[in-house]
């Protein structure tokens, strides 16, 4: 068998898994075709045996190591199963919930994450699992970065915080990903020198854990700072590596959300050319792990892109696919409507309207 490219390395001693868990997780890193396969097999093996508990954290395990390939939606079947069988069991319960809250949150439905990861911190604190709590409160702060609530979202990340900081063994893995999201945060919230400290400490625990994927990350949240900056070459730079590493670990999610930061780089280069072909990719990618946020986001870049250069049909196209993943986005998200970076975001309708492309009345997206 040929291994594909190598697996994000998952910190499964510092979570509590079994001695041949932990060995499979290290596999995973250099051989992960094999590790996969030895994993389902041993998920199959327990879940025969009714031994539930290593048969979860087995498919808990397997859920990591593919979630950066853009494949978390080929296991959400089998998690709301798992759900049921380990509903006795607090440890494994929480970590299935905090699965299946980001295989909700990736497809843009927030009503259901925030109520899994509010049950996965509630089984957590009750377990207990203070890892696994960690991680459904970083979970619950970007719900609500989703809907433009920073601060608040910044108060969870905070709380997740602390409770990482209190820990019995340092953990190189939730501490990059608990900076990358205060980075965000800060980095919303125009605190540009907090987001570029936290983006740095990302960096750094990713480097020592090997933790490739917040890596990547890490880079490309520091390419968006360095933007804001107008550090065009140190833009250029970290969005590259970004780009390069997201691709060798075949991490669809974030290589499609750094394709719109290139995109952003290609158009201050003038290169219009190389900004579409960027978006597009973005979206093929998007479309791939079914992302509806990003899809609506390359959807409505390539709108705007198509009508600059006169491409209105195309153009109008992909606007009635912003407004379509709008209108299903909004079912989704709390009750809140327009969520930022929605079809409301796009000012160029009105030169849309052409009796070449439409006789109908366009829709509001306000």
């Amino acid at each position: 068998m040929t291994d594909a490219a190598p697996l994000p390395a998952y910190p499964a001693s510092a979570e509590g898994f079994s001695p041949v868990l932990v060995r499979l997780a290290g596999v995973a890193a250099r051989h992960p075709d094999n590790a996969l396969a030895l994993l389902l097999r041993l998920q199959a093996q327990r879940a025969e045996l009714a031994d539930w508990a290593c048969a979860a954290d087995a498919l808990y395990l397997r859920f990591h190591l593919l979630e950066p390939r853009g494949r978390a939606l080929e296991l959400q079947g089998a998690l709301q199963q798992m759900a049921q069988q380990v509903a006795a069991l607090p440890l494994q319960a929480a970590r299935v919930a905090e699965a299946l809250g980001r295989v909700a949150y990736q497809q843009g439905n927030y009503l259901e994450a925030t109520e899994l990861w509010s049950r996965a911190v509630d089984l957590a604190d009750a377990a207990p699992a203070p890892r696994v709590g960690v991680a459904a409160r970083v979970g619950l702060g970007q719900i609500h970065y989703a809907l433009g609530a920073w601060h608040t979202g910044l108060r969870f990340q905070r709380d997740a915080l602390q409770r990482l900081q209190v820990l019995a063994a340092p953990d190189s893995y939730l501490s990059a990903k608990v900076a990358l999201n205060l980075g965000v945060g800060h980095l919303e919230s125009n605190q540009l020198e907090d987001a570029e400290r936290q983006f740095s400490h990302a960096l750094a625990a990713a480097r020592r854990g090997g933790h490739r994927e917040f890596e990547a990350e890490a880079h490309w949240y520091l390419a968006r700072a360095a933007l804001v900056r107008g550090q065009w070459p140190l833009a250029t730079a970290d969005c590259r590596l970004a780009l390069n590493l997201a691709g060798r670990l075949q991490h669809h999610w974030l290589e499609a959300a750094a394709s719109r930061t290139w995109t952003e780089i290609a158009l201050a280069r003038g290169d219009e050319a190389a900004a579409i072909r960027s978006s597009r990719h973005g979206l093929e990618l998007a479309e791939r792990i079914a992302s509806k946020p990003q899809q609506r986001q390359a959807h409505l870049e390539l709108a705007r892109l198509l009508e600059k250069r006169g491409e209105f049909e195309a153009a109008l196209r992909h606007l009635w696919k912003v407004v379509a993943l709008q209108a299903e986005l909004d079912r989704h998200s709390l009750g809140a409507p327009g969520a930022p970076g929605g079809a409301a975001a796009y000012t160029g309708i009105s030169s849309l309207v052409s009796p070449s492309v439409t006789s109908a009345p366009l829709p509001r997206v306000s």
